[in-house]
């Protein structure tokens, strides 16, 4: 193990701002059983949407290729997502695949827990999943239907999360906040689970992809949640990760820890380590990337592994990526056009 871990860290890459590569977001799949305004509204995303074809979606073995290929430059987290992974069939292989040839320390997923009952629960455990992430953004039958109209059976998903709790000890809840759509089921949320072995950490509502009409005036920012949650309850800070997106407190006196993603009001751009692939094998650097880099054309020709990784290494090292750092602060910024959806790359 130290021999593999003194290689990995000689062959560490940065990009032009230093940052290393040490996680990827893998979308398994493009498709949800979900619309979510703020992700895939269903006005768009509708019955005459093309998703992906079967062929063109990277097969797990193909995954697993990837995986082994970077892990040779520092990878050592990775998170499933979609779409809704759990739409993909017999996900928990991939992740034993991961976890014992890929020899990944940290899988995650993060899925809407519609799909989750007890059995595929245990089984995801039993394979190496090391943590769950559940969305949810309201308690409310009204907001839920504002945000999300199909689909959205909050008695199914608040069972899935004490079942998680259950199996894994513990669960991250996403909660994306929308400005007079659901800000007002902050304390309600907090009031819910504050008894409970979770993490909740409320996502400000950000301008990802094209689709979902993003204006500023409906970021209700992580500074708006802290002032409201202090009104009625002690927080404590958690010391986070220099690498951590999110701000971690402690509510003070329970076991419920709250987080923070703060990617408008106070972005994390100058320690960002992720890069995305999407489900099709197009790499991205960014969140608000609007061109994706084709890795599945290297493992789909004669290509060799080398020719893979020198062509990691060279969108790696030519990453400069911060656009959320510099879209308020720098003169004369033009907004990208085109960008990438947040259902395509798994947020």
């Amino acid at each position: 193990q130290k021999i593999m871990n003194a290689s990995t860290a000689n062959n560490m890459i940065t990009d032009k701002l230093l940052r290393n590569f040490k996680y990827l977001r893998i979308s398994i799949t493009d498709k949800c059983n979900y619309r979510c305004s703020y992700c895939m509204p269903k006005d768009i995303f509708d019955k005459d949407h093309q998703f992906l074809r079967k062929n063109e979606l990277l097969s797990y073995e193909e995954i697993i290729e990837v995986v082994k290929i970077l892990k040779d430059y520092g990878l050592e987290k990775i998170r499933l997502t979609g779409g809704e992974p759990l739409l993909r069939k017999n996900i928990e292989l991939l992740i034993r695949a991961l976890k014992e040839e890929a020899l990944i320390s940290e899988v995650t997923m993060t899925t809407n827990g519609s799909l989750l009952d007890m059995n595929k629960i245990n089984k995801l455990k039993e394979y190496g999943l090391n943590s769950m992430t559940i969305s949810l953004d309201s308690l409310s039958k009204n907001s839920t239907n504002t945000i999300n109209p199909i689909n959205n059976d909050l008695k199914k998903v608040l069972q899935s999360i004490d079942n998680v709790i259950d199996i894994f000890g513990t669960v991250k809840i996403n909660m994306v906040v929308i400005k007079s759509i659901n800000d007002d089921e902050i304390m309600r949320m907090l009031k819910n689970f504050v008894h409970k072995k979770v993490e909740l950490r409320f996502i400000e509502y950000m301008d990802v992809g094209e689709s979902n009409n993003w204006v500023s005036e409906n970021v209700f920012t992580s500074q708006d949640t802290i002032n409201l949650i202090k009104q009625e309850y002690g927080l404590i800070k958690i010391e986070d990760r220099n690498d951590s997106t999110s701000e971690s407190w402690q509510i003070d006196g329970y076991p419920l820890k709250i987080g923070f993603i703060s990617s408008i009001s106070k972005p994390f751009c100058n320690t960002c380590n992720r890069g995305r692939l999407s489900a099709d094998g197009k790499f991205y650097t960014c969140l608000f990337s609007d061109y994706g880099h084709n890795i599945s054309h290297y493992l789909r020709s004669s290509s060799n592994n080398e020719d893979l990784k020198k062509f990691f290494k060279n969108i790696w090292t030519q990453r400069d990526d911060q656009y959320s750092q510099i879209r308020f602060t720098r003169k004369n910024f033009k907004r990208k056009k085109n960008k990438v959806e947040m259902s395509y790359i798994g947020g």
